[in-house]
């Protein structure tokens, strides 16, 4: 009893000694309470919406950082150079500049800023300068809110270890380091299990697959499931040795032929080059790809797989695309090389 009074004693003397307006500057969780600037990362968020503002400080409260928020290009130019954020979540298109127009104010006054972009319509020249820009995420409306929260969440624990190493007294590394190795070697173990056991079970439905197209719906899924929604095509070749399309694919739905065969055809010629998997971004390589679709590329990421059951015979390719959510990262990239191989051989299993 006497220690809530005393939480609650010390709170108030605070509010009285540094006036109502700080307010928000307070955060209080469990009987304690930190001011704004101690350890407390600041995320600022700009959108003409009312409401869409509101709704997304709800979402992000649970983040454990103070929230502001802003109507305007110049109130968020306001805010940041009163407290600079950690984070800026701002739309493209705002009343009075756009949002690539704050980013670019904020890093000539304050400094570089991790942005996440989002809008609900643009053209493809907006599109592309936000892009140019190499948000955290560039996202559509309607908002995936879970996966907005992902990336800031997973971006605070970046910039909290990043401050955590710079503030860190260096120390000379302790001679007797059998623990530390110990434990690498642990983790690697534990690495290399649970690499397997996905080995395991991916091969026992590959098992399963009765044709190509079954054989790559293993693999969509495995990717859909493990790293999230995205799209793709696959295409093997025939007795011609030319590459015919085998499936579609897409989380929620697959996008249209056209559009696919656009993405994934010039990334053949670069794979026959060098037959390695590879993660490409869109906007960095827009020439490869034809003029009718560069305005669809800003967001796009894409991961090309070649199939090669023995080595020098690349028999098909797999592209896999994300547009304007979460890029494909390491994680992504080390499942490929686990299953692309076991792919290849099931494809080759039944020519």
């Amino acid at each position: 009893m006497f220690s809530r009074f005393f939480a609650y004693f010390v709170v108030c003397c605070f509010f009285c000694s540094h006036g109502r307006g700080r307010l928000q500057d307070v955060v209080i969780t469990s009987g304690s309470f930190k001011m704004a600037g101690q350890d407390m990362k600041r995320i600022l968020i700009v959108d003409d919406e009312p409401r869409l503002r509101e709704m997304l400080a709800e979402a992000l409260s649970e983040s454990g950082a103070i929230i502001q928020t802003a109507g305007s290009g110049r109130e968020a130019i306001a805010l940041a150079n009163n407290d600079k954020p950690d984070i800026v979540i701002t739309d493209l298109c705002l009343g009075d500049c756009s949002g690539v127009e704050v980013v670019d104010h904020l890093r000539d006054s304050v400094g570089e800023v991790p942005t996440v972009f989002i809008t609900g319509k643009g053209d493809e020249a907006s599109l592309s300068e936000a892009s140019s820009r190499k948000p955290l995420e560039l996202m559509t409306k309607p908002l995936n809110i879970q996966h907005l929260r992902d990336t800031v969440w997973r971006e605070i624990a970046r910039l909290d270890e990043q401050q955590h190493d710079h503030d860190a007294p260096q120390q000379d590394a302790p001679a007797d380091t059998s623990q530390a190795t110990l434990a690498q070697a642990c983790r690697s173990l534990s690495e290399q299990v649970q690499a397997n056991k996905t080995l395991i079970d991916y091969q026992a439905e590959l098992l399963a697959a009765k044709n190509d197209d079954d054989v790559f719906r293993v693999l969509f899924r495995s990717f859909a499931r493990k790293t999230g929604p995205l799209s793709g095509m696959a295409m093997v070749c025939d007795s011609n040795a030319e590459l015919r399309i085998v499936g579609r694919f897409g989380v929620p739905h697959p996008d249209n032929l056209t559009f696919c065969r656009s993405l994934a055809e010039p990334l053949v010629d670069v794979l026959l080059g060098t037959p390695q998997i590879k993660r490409i971004d869109a906007m960095d390589e827009r020439e490869m790809f034809d003029e009718a679709v560069q305005r669809f590329l800003p967001g796009v990421t894409l991961l090309a797989l070649p199939l090669i059951p023995t080595p020098g015979e690349m028999i098909g390719v797999v592209v896999l695309y994300r547009k304007g959510e979460q890029p494909f990262l390491p994680e992504d990239l080390a499942l490929a090389q686990l299953i692309t191989h076991p792919t290849a051989l099931a494809v080759r299993r039944n020519d």
